[in-house]
């Protein structure tokens, strides 16, 4: 379905009940919102590991941020952080969900926080997968040239320093298969709709600027932080800032996982159920 919000249709797709039979009563569940990851890719991938694993537990939303997905593009000046954490707020707002639980995963985290920065009385818990709160360039590239050898490190380094079709191209083929793994890149990069227009415009424009590591400490609600320390994208030092800046939050590491934490270590889809179910 699509939702109309700030004149333009987000595309949200739901699984589960939220009141469930429970012996001759019903029972609510809570909702649990998922935020992909990006920039320029969709809900669609999360439909075969932690949504349905969710699914045992809450009631799952996916939905396709604007510009992304099945979602209305809207304008490349409003593809800013900042508007799409007011999206998901607008949205909750508009479909009635009160105190979800909100799930960051990868580039999806940046919206994650800063929705738990803005609002932090607007959700009762937050599940961030290989977080950042802002992106270091120069490690990242570092962190391709590692794990991926210096094919991948040259692609990502030609895409961060100058974003354009050509150079977003050759990082696809040189850097993707060494974030997700080769045994998923085909399948994962085949499932979702891209918008890699998008892609080039945010990191030509906001990621090199974006910082939400002075506000960490406004985010109130329990928080629970499962990283891999193998993602060239999301490397360990950026996700240590977040581990650093919210010192209640609970960390859980999977050695060797890379971007797709949920395929590389699926006990981790167990503790972050367990963590919304709690």
């Amino acid at each position: 379905m699509r939702a109309a919000v700030d004149g333009l249709r987000l595309f949200v797709d739901v699984e589960g009940a939220k009141l469930r039979p429970d012996g001759p009563w019903l029972r609510e569940v809570p909702t649990a919102v998922i935020v992909h990851t990006g920039p320029g890719a969709d809900h669609t991938p999360y439909k075969e590991h932690i949504g349905p694993v969710l699914g045992e537990v809450a009631q799952v939303l996916y939905v396709d941020l604007r510009g992304h997905g099945r979602s209305d593009r809207s304008t490349p000046d409003s593809w800013r952080v900042e508007r799409w954490a007011a999206d998901l707020h607008e949205l909750l707002t508009v479909l009635h969900v009160e105190q979800p639980v909100v799930l960051g995963a990868g580039w999806g985290t940046l919206v994650a926080l800063r929705y738990a920065q803005r609002w932090p009385d607007g959700l009762a818990k937050l599940a961030l997968v290989n977080p950042v709160a802002r992106l270091v360039l120069p490690r990242v590239v570092a962190a391709f040239d590692e794990l991926g050898g210096a094919a991948a490190g040259e692609a990502a380094h030609r895409f961060y320093e100058q974003p354009d079709e050509r150079t977003v191209a050759l990082y696809m083929r040189e850097c993707f298969h060494v974030m997700v793994g080769p045994a998923y890149a085909t399948p994962v990069m085949l499932t979702p709709l891209w918008n890699l227009d998008l892609a080039v415009e945010w990191v030509r424009e906001e990621a090199r600027s974006l910082d939400l590591t002075p506000e960490l400490g406004a985010i109130a609600a329990p928080t629970l932080i499962v990283a891999g320390t193998s993602d060239p994208q999301y490397p360990t030092a950026s996700i240590d800032e977040v581990v650093a800046g919210i010192p209640h939050a609970r960390v859980r590491w999977y050695q060797g996982a890379r971007h797709s934490v949920f395929r590389d270590a699926p006990q981790s889809m167990a503790m972050i159920r367990d963590f919304v179910r709690q």
